[in-house]
């Protein structure tokens, strides 16, 4: 029996209740604006399917990163090209290798195809590459899940470390498929990104997606970029599911893609915000923020995790426990806007010193 994927502790949609939701590392800036002109014009072209090759859309794409457009799979998320990659290329009595402490949807998707699913350990907050090498060689022909950079710690492989991990998955012929969903946030270039190995038909697939930097999670649309014949792996599984993408998804991505500009400033903006957050809990001796390239900050606390979000839950305030990660005590924060993180600072200091719940509506 697959037990049910659960992205974190109260995360629902709060309806009414003016929730401060930092606990799946959302973009508070919004969308591009170009998006949301798209998602206007769109209006009028409901009652038509949506293109279901997203041919426009992978054009641009492989513009952008200057690859070839039959490189390019448009999915429903990463959520569902995890799943197309695990469907389509491990399959049954396959294999699976995942870090242990990292995205729940990885080792779902593995878990979903009734493969053998390999959990390698973290090293120091990072992951162990030398292990992960080492599992591959133990298995060969496996799938390999990486999160580059990883979630929920927000540390970056370098270059260095992509390349051998290439390198054994060549040897075992393995494919790699490298989860780059806050790669944006690190770097605006590819330096430390395992795209430049897709054009070299290396046995590398790289995921991407619209929800975090671009502000598009409610729409649901992300990529996979792959060598041509892992690519039409992918298309293959893909044509099951024919209009999986929505026609306002594809535009308001494609607008976006094509706003450089605005990805730069809720860039620029994050780490400014990150900044504000550092400062803010410097005074905190009880809080340990781990270095991290993203929109989100792992922290360490003295208490229970589950414990500490149910208590900035009734301050209405949502963050994400981690314990189902393998990460005692500790919780994820989105880095929203400065006045946010100061609103989930002051929730802190107060659930430290035991003070009275003080709501939104209470302070309003």
């Amino acid at each position: 029996m697959l037990e049910p994927f659960r992205p974190g502790l109260h995360t629902t949609d709060p309806g009414e209740r003016d929730y401060l939701r930092l606990s799946l590392s959302e973009n508070s800036y919004g969308m591009s604006p170009r998006a949301e002109r798209a998602l206007r014009a769109e209006v009028t072209r409901t009652n038509r399917y949506p293109d279901s090759t997203a041919a426009s859309l992978a054009a641009s794409i492989a513009a952008h990163y200057s690859i070839d457009p039959r490189n390019i799979v448009v999915g429903n998320g990463i959520d569902e090209l995890l799943l197309f990659t695990a469907l389509g290329l491990i399959g049954p009595g396959g294999t699976g290798i995942v870090s242990a402490g990292t995205y729940p949807g990885h080792e779902a998707a593995v878990h979903a195809v009734r493969a053998e699913c390999v959990r390698i350990p973290l090293a120091d907050h990072r992951i162990d590459v030398g292990a992960t090498c080492a599992a591959m060689r133990r298995a060969p022909r496996s799938v390999v899940y990486i999160c580059n950079p990883h979630n929920p710690t927000g540390s970056l492989l370098t270059a260095e470390e992509i390349a051998r991990l290439v390198a054994a998955a060549e040897d075992t012929e393995a494919v790699l498929v490298m989860d780059e969903a806050y790669m944006e946030f690190a770097r605006p270039d590819f330096r430390d990104s395992a795209v430049p190995y897709v054009a070299g038909g290396a046995p590398v697939i790289v995921l991407r997606t619209f929800s975090k930097i671009y502000g598009l999670a409610g729409l649901r649309c992300g990529y996979a970029m792959a060598p041509s014949g892992y690519a039409e792996q992918l298309r293959k599984i893909k044509h099951v599911t024919v209009y999986n993408v929505n026609r306002f998804a594809l535009a308001a991505a494609e607008a976006s893609l094509a706003d450089q500009d605005f990805v730069a400033t809720v860039r620029d903006r994050t780490r400014a915000a990150h900044e504000h957050f550092l400062r803010r809990i410097a005074p905190l001796p009880w809080v340990h923020a781990v270095p991290s390239v993203t929109n989100f900050v792992l922290c360490r606390l003295p208490w229970e995790p589950t414990w500490v979000a149910e208590q900035l839950i009734r301050r209405d305030v949502l963050v994400r426990p981690c314990s189902d990660m393998g990460f005692r005590n500790h919780i994820r924060v989105g880095l929203g806007t400065e006045t946010e993180l100061d609103s989930v600072v002051d929730a802190l200091a107060a659930v430290a010193a035991g003070r009275p719940i003080e709501t939104a509506a209470a302070r309003s």
